[in-house]
Formats: structure tokens, C-alpha cells, sequence
């Protein structure tokens, strides 16, 4: 039992990296196509810290997030052009 607390105590790590990735997304600050680290890691705090509901929030807002920013960054550009 212990062994498996000991493994799982990086939801605190994976959370920050999650949602620092993506408020970055949203500010088109990192590219779109890395769209895919809070979809990965929503998807790793769905499957091992059942219940949590941050997973799921994760990764609709990094979906979200990375076409706004996908979206501005074009529209910051064509305008600057």
C-alpha cells in the first residue's frame, strides 16, 4: 500500500505542467502543435486518479485553448501584414 502512494505523488507536478501548458496555449506563446501535452496529461490524471475531474477539465480547456491561440496568432498576424 505504501509503494503505491510513494507512486503516485506527482498529481501535484503533472497539474502545474498541465495547466501551465495550457494558459501558454492560449496565449499562442508555445505552438498549436503541442496541442497535445494537456490532452496527454488530462488523459493520465483521468486514468490514475480516478475521479478527479481536473483530467476531463484539462483537457477540453487545452483543446480550447490551443485553437484560440491557434486563432490569434493568426489574426495578430494577418493584421500586422
Amino acid at each position: 500500500m505504501l509503494m503505491k502512494d510513494e507512486q503516485k505523488n506527482g498529481k501535484a507536478i503533472l497539474l502545474t505542467i498541465g495547466w501551465l501548458s495550457v494558459v501558454l496555449l492560449s496565449f499562442n506563446i508555445i505552438p498549436p502543435m503541442l496541442l497535445f501535452f494537456p490532452i496527454s496529461i488530462g488523459v493520465v490524471i483521468r486514468r490514475d486518479y480516478q475521479g478527479d475531474k481536473q483530467g476531463s477539465a484539462m483537457i477540453i480547456l487545452g483543446l480550447i485553448s490551443g485553437l484560440v491561440g491557434w486563432l490569434l496568432g493568426m489574426f495578430v498576424s494577418n493584421n500586422l501584414m
